[in-house]
This record gives C-alpha cells, sequence and structure tokens, in this order.
C-alpha cells in the first residue's frame, strides 16, 4: 500500500515537471543560416531555482537593509540602559560597603567603650569601699582621742584637787613653821612637782584638741569629695535615663517599695558628741553624704535593669518606632517596635539581665521571646527562627535566647524588638542611643 502511494506521488510530480518545463527549442536564424538551440528540462529547473534564490536573496539584503538602522538603534539603546544599571549597581556595592565597614568600626568601638565602662564601673566601687572603710577607721580614732581628752580632763582636775589640798596643808602648817620646816620643804616641793605635772597635762591636752580639729578637718574633706563624686555620678545616669525618654522621679516614686527591698544599708553604729559644734557640721556632712548614697545607689539599680544595648551585633534598621504603611496591606499602621535587618539564623541576645516571661508562638508575633528586667521593664524579641530560652529561666546581660527568624506576619528574616515601662510602650532607639552615649563618656 505504501508503495502504490509513493509511486502515484513521484508520477505526478513527473507530470507536473513535465508540464510546467517541457524540452524547448530555440530557432535562431543569422544570415540565412537557421540553428536550433534546445534548452533541456533540466537546465530550465536549474535556472528557475537560481532565479528563487536571487529573487530571496534580494529580497532579504533590502529588508535588512532598511530595517538594520533601527535595529542597531534599539542595540545602542540597550547597551545604554545596561551600563547605566551597571553603574548604579556599582554604586549601591559601593555605598553598602562602606557603610558596613563604618558599622563594623562603631560596633567595635562600642564593644571596647563597654569593657571600660564595666572596668570604671569596679574601680569607683572599690573607691568608695576603701573611703568607707577610711571613714570607719577615722571615726574609731575620733573616739579614742574624745576618751583619751575625757581621760586627761579628769587627771587633771584630780591634780588640781590635789594641789587644793596641798595649799590648804601648806596654810595648816605655817602655825607650825619652827617643827616642820622639813615637812614644809617637802610639801613645796611636791607643789612644784605637782604645778610642772599640771603644766605637761595642759601642753597634751592643747595639743591633742588641735590634733583632733586636724582629723575633723580631714574626715570632713573627704566626705566632701566622696559627696561631689557622687553627685557627679548621679548627674551622668540621670542624664542617660533622660535620653530614654522615661520620667525616671516617677518611675523612682513607683518602684519605691521594690528599690528599698533590693538596694541594702548597713555599716558600723559611729555616735557623735551632739554638743560639740565640729561634730554638728560632721554630722550634717554625714547626713548629705548618706542621702546622695542613697540616691545613687538606687539610680544604680535602675540602671542595671535598663535595656540601653542593641539586641544583634551587626543590624541595619528595616523600620522604625511609630507611624509606617504596613508592608503587607501598605495601610498606615502604629509600629511599637523596630525592626532590625540582617541574615537568617543570626544571634539575639538579651538587652538587660531579667526572667523569662514567655517563650513560644503567640499570633503574628510568630515565635516570641519576653522578659521581665524588673522595676517595670520588658523586653520582647518577635519572628525568631529558634527559642534558646524557656519560659522562667534567669538570665544575665548578653545572653544568646534565639535565631533571627521570619516567623509570624512577616516578609523576611527580621528580628521585632520592642521595650515597655510600666505597661506603656517606649522607642527603644531611644535607649540604644542613650546607651552609646554611655559608651562615649567612659
Amino acid at each position: 500500500m505504501f508503495d502504490t502511494n509513493h509511486g502515484n506521488l513521484t508520477h505526478r510530480w513527473a507530470r507536473a515537471i513535465m508540464r510546467f518545463f517541457p524540452d524547448r527549442e530555440i530557432m535562431l536564424r543569422t544570415d540565412g543560416r537557421v540553428r536550433h538551440v534546445k534548452i533541456s528540462k533540466t537546465l530550465q529547473l536549474s535556472s528557475f531555482g537560481a532565479v528563487l534564490v536571487l529573487a530571496g536573496w534580494a529580497i532579504f539584503a533590502s529588508f535588512s537593509f532598511f530595517i538594520h538602522d533601527e535595529i542597531v538603534v534599539s542595540k545602542n539603546k540597550e547597551i545604554l540602559e545596561a551600563r547605566m544599571v551597571y553603574r548604579s549597581l556599582l554604586s549601591e556595592v559601593s555605598d553598602y560597603q562602606s557603610k558596613f565597614s563604618n558599622l563594623t568600626s562603631e560596633l567595635g568601638k562600642n564593644h571596647g567603650l563597654m569593657l571600660d565602662l564595666v572596668e570604671k564601673n569596679a574601680a569607683l566601687q572599690q573607691n568608695l569601699r576603701s573611703a568607707k572603710t577610711r571613714l570607719q577607721s577615722s571615726n574609731s580614732r575620733h573616739e579614742q582621742i574624745v576618751a583619751a581628752r575625757a581621760n586627761l580632763k579628769s587627771k587633771l582636775s584630780g591634780i588640781e584637787n590635789e594641789m587644793k589640798a596641798l595649799n590648804s596643808h601648806n596654810f595648816n602648817l605655817k602655825g607650825n613653821l619652827n617643827s616642820v620646816t622639813t615637812d614644809l620643804e617637802s610639801a613645796l616641793s611636791e607643789r612644784n612637782f605637782a604645778r610642772a605635772q599640771g603644766k605637761k597635762l595642759s601642753h597634751t591636752v592643747t595639743k591633742l584638741e588641735n590634733d583632733l580639729d586636724t582629723l575633723q578637718k580631714s574626715e570632713k574633706d573627704i566626705l566632701v569629695k566622696l559627696t561631689e563624686r557622687t553627685k557627679d555620678n548621679i548627674d551622668d545616669i540621670e542624664f542617660v535615663l533622660k535620653r530614654t525618654g522615661i520620667n525616671v522621679a516617677k518611675l523612682l516614686k513607683a518602684n519605691d517599695g521594690q528599690i528599698k527591698k533590693n538596694f541594702g544599708q548597713g555599716g558600723p553604729f559611729i555616735a557623735l558628741t551632739p554638743n560639740t559644734e565640729p561634730a554638728q557640721r560632721l554630722k550634717a556632712t554625714l547626713a548629705n553624704l548618706n542621702s546622695h548614697l542613697k540616691q545613687f545607689g538606687e539610680l544604680q539599680l535602675l540602671m542595671k535593669r535598663l535595656p540601653i544595648a542593641a539586641p544583634l551585633d551587626y543590624f541595619t534598621i528595616s523600620s522604625h518606632y511609630g507611624k509606617r504603611r504596613d508592608p503587607i496591606n501598605k495601610r498606615w499602621a502604629s509600629h511599637y517596635g523596630i525592626d532590625f535587618g540582617g541574615a537568617k539564623r543570626t544571634s539575639v541576645f538579651v538587652t538587660a539581665p531579667g526572667k523569662v516571661t514567655y517563650a513560644g508562638r503567640k499570633g503574628k508575633y510568630g515565635k516570641l521571646i519576653e522578659v521581665d528586667h524588673g522595676l517595670g521593664f520588658k523586653t520582647r524579641y518577635g519572628h525568631l527562627h529558634k527559642i534558646l530560652v524557656k519560659r522562667g529561666q534567669k538570665v544575665d546581660y548578653r545572653t544568646k535566647i534565639g535565631l533571627m527568624g521570619s516567623t509570624g506576619r512577616s516578609t523576611g528574616p527580621h528580628l521585632h524588638y520592642e521595650i515597655t515601662v510600666k505597661g506603656k510602650h517606649q522607642n527603644p532607639w531611644r535607649f540604644i542611643k542613650a546607651g552609646r552615649y554611655v559608651y562615649k563618656r567612659q
């Protein structure tokens, strides 16, 4: 069947070729002579094919000639746009490299400043303990001097009484001068000795009083210096706390009971003589120092609970605190935290010591950790890839608590970081800038 169809098709092609390209003869007559030129069908087919090829080439060449300029212009435009995009990308890459270098340098400096701050704080506490020890020693010496002075006054009074008794005895001996000449000379010798002893004791008392005045002045100078240093420290801490935007006085008043519970006091009892003017001045200076030390202790306790560090070592801020366009529905909304951009699985650190009150999934936050730092301070870390702590666990400053992720309502890997004070949201960036100011001051 197949061979029959193939034969029919071949036969039809042969008939068509014979019909359109039969063998032809051309008669040429020149000077009465006639010549016949035969044109075979093969030559006709070759000539027809050559004509078709030439016609196709002419059409293609004409079309290419007309559209060549437009193609060149289009290609030049594409090359120019590609070059502009490439240069723009090179500029952005250079800017990002510069920002990354500056950020790395700044973080290195901040790390060194934090270490210096810790060392300086330890040195200051050591100096304060040393000053308290010297003050206790000075007060002990003061007690000894006061006791010695009272003892010397008592002895001087006894000597004066003895001198009065000797004078009375001398008057009695005058009536019997001839019989008691030897006794009188002895009494005179004793009286002169007693007077000499009295002068020596009086000189000693005067010297002791001068030493006591010098000691009291030295104690006062030490207390004044301690008070001034404590006031400077208080001013520095209050300045940092004000930069965070919180009301320091209101917060201290609200946490007065908890601060008194955590803020210990003590020391030896050193009684002051209330009837002397130097003792009254020293007592007033001590009361002023104690007041400032108490305030400094309260502020130190507040600073230990203050989350002023960043939760990441390296980061970029993809969304600030406050009003913003929602990244998903593009509508205006309130943002009660900061979004830190970074690579997935980046380490997340707690920004102050405290206790984990929540660790797990929580709605649109995804995987969330909440830490209570005490005194009304709380921090939250949302959209985590992995949680490394448990509820109820106590964490120290810079403890690694999780890994950055994109769980919950999120468009990509980032960390959502919140700070609340007494249940009210605060701008975390103000706390981080206050922490940077602390490092620069050290």
